[in-house]
């Protein structure tokens, strides 16, 4: 673990989700199981299409009065909130932004909610208050560095799968809640063993985000990378990064390896 830190991730925004069917309406579209929340739990979970491609992704805590709060990304609030309004149907469902909530991270214990994704991850507070902190950039290093995708820096919506950039090894998904948006393709893709690209850390000098190359083939591409410019988040092929000692090479000629694998 690093030094303790926390972080404000100024590009999350809360949403509430409220009314009598507040619960029904969650459980019926997303990917995890949204009933017996305790307090102080959160749960992760993801938005699909109905062809099984990742549109969102979120955590979600009870609002104590019947509700939940969703901590998002911010910049994609408008889409997400056009798609749930086109799932409410007759549902007796509202969804409101809560602007004044904060989001932070902390590797501190005992403070807020433990991070559902794997352990290790920290935690998230959500309060009204000012608190002192890092800029949100010190988060996204600390998840890089453990393989963590971090919304659309990393992820390409409607283009990919869960399994692609891994957030089905990261406790989005239950398989036994019964039916979800996409669950369909989901459930076909994990229990045949259909994944071909997982998302990997890896390291070398100078990166940017592009295209991997191994040998004359594109292996893959690097989406997120460090402050430092030395490892980043890359959505590789399993059959190239499955090759004893995979090496990678950039558009810019810098080779790379793989540091880790989110498994």
């Amino acid at each position: 673990m690093p030094p303790d830190f926390t972080a404000h991730l100024s590009d999350r925004l809360i949403v509430r989700i409220s009314g009598a069917d507040a619960e029904s309406f969650l459980q019926n579209i997303v990917t995890n199981d949204v009933r017996n929340i305790g307090a102080g739990e959160l749960r992760f979970a993801c938005l699909l299409t109905p062809q099984g491609q990742y549109l969102h992704d979120f955590f979600i805590f009870p609002d104590g009065e019947g509700g939940y709060f969703l901590d998002c990304e911010a910049a994609r609030i408008s889409d997400l909130l056009k798609r749930f309004t086109i799932f409410k149907l007759r549902s007796r469902v509202t969804f409101a932004e809560v602007p004044d909530m904060r989001v932070y991270a902390t590797t501190k214990a005992g403070q807020g909610y433990a991070d559902p994704r794997r352990d290790g991850l920290g935690f998230r507070i959500y309060t009204k208050e000012e608190l002192p902190a890092e800029p949100v950039a010190r988060y996204y290093d600390f998840c890089i560095e453990r393989g963590i995708p971090c919304g659309t820096q990393t992820i390409r919506p409607e283009k990919e799968t869960m399994a692609d950039v891994s957030l089905d090894l990261l406790n989005a998904v239950s398989w036994d809640k019964g039916c979800f948006i996409g669950q369909e393709v989901a459930a076909r893709m994990h229990n045949r063993g259909l994944t071909k690209r997982r998302l990997f850390v890896v390291s070398g000098a100078q990166l940017q985000p592009g295209i991997l190359r191994q040998g004359e083939v594109d292996a893959g591409d690097v989406r997120q990378v460090n402050s430092a410019g030395d490892k980043a988040l890359a959505v590789i092929k399993l059959a190239a990064a499955s090759q004893q000692s995979p090496s990678f090479t950039t558009a810019q000629g810098t080779e790379v390896s793989l540091a880790e694998y989110n498994v």
